[in-house]
């Protein structure tokens, strides 16, 4: 199996030397001038001693995430592999002996350098980027495991996401990602570009209410039905636990694991821009019209009855909508908040 592994430069490796400060008639002054400098020195070691770490991975020549019928979903690939699941948290507790065997929890955590971070981000997006190259080169030449030339419907689709009325380019982007989640997030960039909540550089504007309307319900549909796990909250890829990969000679990382979890933080990106850009935006706005409120209204309360991603956010949403000057977006809140606590009873002590 392919593997991340970590290596490093001899050419980097540095020697850390302690001065001394001198004795006598420079007195403490001096000493404690000598032991700002050893820790300057000591410092920039271990940061040059950091930066000669490198990862490295042997690019992978067949899909490595595939959908079928026992891992319908994105969130259900690997499930088998050790570590599918790990966080800092969930390492960390079960780090502690207590010498019979037994695991007891610890409440040490350890947490990832910001640098560290972003050396296996760039890595995981390295080789998410080899994959979809792969996929579509497989897809063009007919060959490799996953591969095949397109079919018609596949050409139609893709023609329809360009050219078609907007209610077709809707619904092609949502089979088009509903179809391969992974290896198709373009089509999702797209609608949330159309809703005005792009994370790839597109438009941020306010979008024209119908478009944005028709663009959140599929959205809507796409989070619930096909990218949002509906037993935990997404992770973070700095929640990871990385650390246990960052010298040489440590274990080795499963390119497929770090593409899963490189995979949930790009969605949990977009979920965050649909909620804050969107959802948010269109509540806050004096300009919309109360029938599209009330849709965000619904759409926020779909996703907190159905998803525990966002929870929080989407429940502040609807809340602070019960002071809403319009008395029906008010009462909508009202309802749409009752309709929650019946589904989850203990929402109420928020």
């Amino acid at each position: 199996m392919t593997m991340v592994t970590l290596t490093e430069n001899d050419d980097n490796k540095s020697t850390t030397r302690r001065r001394r400060g001198r004795k006598g008639a420079e007195g403490g002054g001096r000493k404690e001038q000598t032991d700002n400098r050893v820790l300057k020195q000591d410092n920039a070691n271990d940061a040059a001693t950091s930066a000669s770490l490198s990862l490295t991975f042997k690019p992978h020549k067949s899909i490595l995430v595939h959908l079928t019928e026992e891992t319908p979903t994105w969130y259900e690939c690997g499930r088998h592999t050790a570590g599918r699941d790990d966080t800092i948290f969930i390492v960390d507790s079960n780090n502690k002996d207590d010498g019979g065997g037994k695991r007891q929890q610890s409440r040490k955590v350890t947490s990832n350098s910001p640098h560290l971070v972003e050396k296996f981000e760039t890595l995981a997006e390295q080789i998410y980027q080899h994959e979809l190259e792969l996929l579509k080169s497989q897809s063009s030449d007919g060959g490799g495991e996953g591969g095949g030339v397109k079919s018609s419907d596949e050409r139609w689709v893709e023609n329809t996401m360009r050219r078609g009325t907007l209610k077709d380019r809707v619904a092609a982007m949502s089979v088009t990602v509903s179809s391969d989640p992974v290896h198709k997030l373009y089509a999702l960039d797209m609608l949330l570009d159309m809703c005005g909540c792009s994370v790839t550089g597109g438009n941020n504007s306010q979008p024209n209410a119908r478009v944005g309307q028709m663009a959140a319900e599929a959205i809507l549909d796409l989070f619930l039905n096909t990218l949002l796990p509906p037993h935990r909250k997404l992770v973070p890829f700095s929640a990871r636990p990385l650390y246990l990969y960052e010298s040489s000679g440590s274990r080795t990382l499963s390119p497929r694991l770090l593409l899963l979890w490189h995979y949930e933080a790009l969605i949990k990106k977009r979920y965050a821009s649909f909620l804050s850009n969107y959802l948010g935006r269109t509540l806050a706005s004096d300009s919309s019209l109360d029938e599209y409120k009330r849709m965000a209204l619904q759409t926020a309360t779909d996703l907190l009855r159905d998803v525990p991603e966002g929870e929080s956010t989407l429940l502040s949403m609807i809340a602070n909508k019960l002071g809403d000057p319009s008395r029906k977006i008010a009462s909508c809140a009202g309802h749409q908040l009752r309709m929650v606590l019946e589904k989850h009873p203990a929402t109420i002590q928020v």
